[in-house]
């Protein structure tokens, strides 16, 4: 009989990067029953949740400081 080698768990979501911090107790009690009550598993889901909608609502321009290339420069 052929074996497969399949993996247990989640599935990958992709590249990602800790971001750690602490709250104060109340505020993390709320935090994990937040979660919970919006199904939640995991509390990080529910955070990078919340953050990935803020991010969508933010004015990036404010942060994004790129100057533009001197194009004109390169045709003389």
């Amino acid at each position: 009989m052929a074996t497969t080698n399949r993996r247990a768990g989640r599935h990958s979501k992709g590249e990602r990067r800790l971001i750690g911090f602490r709250l104060a107790t109340q505020k993390a009690d709320l935090v994990r029953e937040l979660a919970d009550a919006e199904g939640y598993e995991h509390v990080s889901d529910w955070v990078a949740h919340v953050v990935s909608e803020r991010i969508d609502r933010s004015d990036l321009s404010k942060i994004r400081h790129q100057e533009p290339l001197p194009l004109e420069q390169l045709a003389s």
